[in-house]
């Protein structure tokens, strides 16, 4: 492998995404397949939303140059896997599929991986001398909900132009990153492949956009960043395993923090609202854009102390964590992600205040 093998593989992922999209436009609009602007969408005029199309086709390429090319190749369980996915969104994105189709269909692309032996096996734990062999009905299990959770935080999170295709350039990165650290040049060269046919979308889809990737897009992206990190964890540390979550911080916590406030709400889980992070960003007075690039920001946070927390001691990946912990308090508690009455840390914050400034200051 060398540097310009990695260029040739990002420069036609980006390449035929780029040819694509124009002619994706236009196949959309021929077959009726656009989003209309509704009380929970941020787009006021209808826009085609079929651009996972021109992801998939430059992802496709890219790899099938690899293959022959290159001579690294993905395993075919995750092509099958992606295309299936695909073909879940396209149908989704023309019929609007009710929940429970959808999900059929992730379940048979996150299947076919795992069956081909891509799961977590083997985990080390620091300061235990040994590895811990996991059973496979664990593996199996655990593997599966981190591929159909990570697909449906990336779907959840598609709600500005240019937002989710952003966000997973950035959690590619740090995957690509990661892999050129550990060695494994199957996931680098996956990840650049993705990159650049996202990258090539994202002139398309940033605000204002010409086309939306739809569940066709972010289902795959989603799904590509669940296998895409668990190639590189057959055998993990306890530390490493931290690792993809906090490169996927954005998406997750977008997920996890919904789940959450529509328990306390006693809504369904499923339950569509107009609270996520990207929804809160508008209502507090942000434009589109700078909802977007403030996003951005956070999510290059969770990707640069990934990498971070991978190459500290312990003492280090704990202040790295604890300060993570603290952001995603803070930014929940600040955008009443939750409800308004919410805000532990923020009260403490305000006792310490009050309490110090409560103290008689010493006359010199």
């Amino acid at each position: 492998m060398t540097v310009v093998d990695y260029i040739i593989v990002f420069v036609l992922g980006f390449l035929v995404s780029f040819m694509l999209t124009p002619a994706v436009i236009k196949l959309a609009r021929k077959i009726g397949v656009v989003d209309k602007p509704n009380a929970r969408k941020v787009h006021t005029e209808s826009k085609p939303r079929l651009g996972g199309l021109s992801i998939y086709g430059g992802f496709i390429f890219a790899a099938f140059y690899s293959a022959i090319f290159v001579g690294v190749s993905l395993p075919w369980s995750i092509v099958i896997g992606a295309t299936i996915i695909v073909i879940t969104g396209f149908l989704d994105d023309k019929f609007e599929l009710s929940p429970i189709v959808k999900l059929t269909g992730q379940l048979v692309a996150a299947l076919v991986v795992l069956l081909n032996g891509i799961q977590i096996k083997v985990i080390t734990i620091p300061f235990i001398a040994g590895d811990i062999q996991i059973s496979w009905i664990v593996a199996f299990v655990v593997s599966l909900v981190w591929i159909i959770g990570i697909t449906n935080a990336v779907n959840l999170i598609d709600g500005l132009d240019g937002l989710a295709s952003g966000v997973s350039i950035i959690a590619f990165s740090a995957i690509f990153t990661m892999a050129l650290i550990i060695g494994n040049t199957m996931v680098a060269l996956l990840a650049l492949a993705v990159m650049g046919s996202t990258l090539a979308f994202l002139y398309f889809n940033f605000h204002p956009s010409k086309i939306f990737m739809g569940d066709t897009g972010s289902l795959l992206l989603g799904y590509l960043l669940a296998v895409g990190s668990l190639i590189g964890l057959k055998q993990v540390t306890f530390v490493t395993l931290i690792i993809p979550i906090i490169i996927l911080g954005v998406p997750i916590t977008d997920t996890l923090i919904a789940i959450i406030r529509r328990k306390l709400n006693n809504q369904a889980i499923m339950a569509p609202d107009k609270n996520h992070l990207h929804h809160r960003l508008l209502a507090v007075g942000f434009t589109h854009r700078k909802a977007v690039l403030f996003i951005y920001a956070i999510a290059t946070y969770f990707a640069i102390s990934a990498i971070s927390f991978y190459k500290a001691n312990l003492l280090g990946s704990s202040i790295i964590f604890l300060a993570l912990l603290i952001v995603i308090q803070l930014l929940i508690e600040k955008l009443s992600l939750i409800n308004n009455s919410y805000r532990p840390l923020l009260t403490l914050i305000r006792k310490i205040r009050v309490f110090f400034g409560s103290i008689p200051q010493r006359r010199t």
